[in-house]
């Protein structure tokens, strides 16, 4: 059984990072694994002499987030806000009772709000901003009629959605809804910063509700690498899982054009790591508690 664990950040100062998420989006102390070192994990992150902090934050609807802050190596990157044309991992989203409110303490505990990306959906009157935390990760709000304020999905700017879905289902996904976008709307060109945009945005759920947004630019062309980037980047890093059985999850996962690496499986007293990628890159972490193995 594949079961989503948490969805892992980079970030510059662990402290600043776990005020940001507990002060302006409601997460609350999880776990704290505390300096994290060793040749096991030098070999499972690809690190050479990888030493860092790990701080894991949950919110009371779900949903859990591991922060990353690497001692040695330090991490390395820009820590601003990514284009949502840009392959890979692109945002957290939350549907919020007060986006003004929200907004003010996201600046208040270290974030940055984008006033110029605010815009109205007037067809299901719902109002849309993004701002950023400390590291440049994009937070959008979204205010809905009929919505109760909660986490809502973390996005993936992907190449081809077809190949997207047939990945994520190897994963407990299955599509939800579906929004063709496809008449360069400006309040879409607004919240993007790309006008005339045009996309399609393919939610996918599991059994639990949790949910990720595939979003195919359909105009202009999406960027970048649809390589695996080093877990001591700057920003979301990683979508972990866990799994009774991860190498039969990675195979097939191999077989719907993802892949892992073999260097980087790794068994410790505790349990067992296995790290690969996406379609697009995205670093998929499998984890299998060594304790509970038959």
């Amino acid at each position: 059984m594949v079961r989503l664990s948490h969805r892992g950040i980079c970030v510059n100062d662990i402290a600043a990072s776990e005020r940001f998420y507990r002060d302006a989006l409601g997460f609350e102390p999880y776990q704290d694994h505390g300096v994290i070192e060793g040749p096991d994990m030098a070999k499972t992150m690809q690190i050479p002499g990888v030493r860092l902090r790990a701080v894991m934050l949950k919110r009371q609807d779900g949903p859990v987030i591991e922060l990353l802050q690497f001692l040695d190596p330090p991490a390395t990157g820009p820590r601003e806000k990514r284009s949502t044309l840009q392959y890979g991992l692109v945002h957290l989203s939350f549907y919020v009772d007060d986006i003004d409110a929200w907004a003010a303490r996201i600046a208040e505990a270290g974030g940055t709000v984008y006033e110029e990306t605010r815009a109205h959906f007037a067809a299901n009157n719902t109002t849309m901003l993004y701002c950023t935390d400390p590291d440049g990760v994009r937070v959008e709000l979204m205010k809905s009629p009929g919505e109760a304020e909660r986490f809502s999905h973390s996005g993936i700017c992907v190449e081809d959605i077809d190949a997207s879905l047939n990945y994520y289902e190897a994963l407990g996904f299955t599509p939800a809804e579906n929004y063709v976008l496809d008449q360069g709307f400006d309040w879409l060109g607004v919240i993007n910063e790309v006008p005339g945009i045009k996309l399609r945005a393919q939610m996918v759920r599991d059994g639990a509700g949790n949910t990720i947004e595939l979003l195919k630019v359909l105009e202009p062309a999406s960027f970048g690498s649809r390589e695996r980037q080093p877990l001591n980047r700057f920003g979301l890093t990683h979508i972990a899982f866990w799994d009774d059985d991860p190498a039969t999850t990675a195979a097939e996962l191999t077989e719907r054009g993802g892949y892992f690496v073999e260097e980087a499986h790794v068994t410790i007293p505790t349990i067992e790591l296995m790290h690969g990628a996406d379609p697009d890159g995205v670093r998929i972490e499998l984890m299998r508690p060594v304790s509970s193995a038959g």
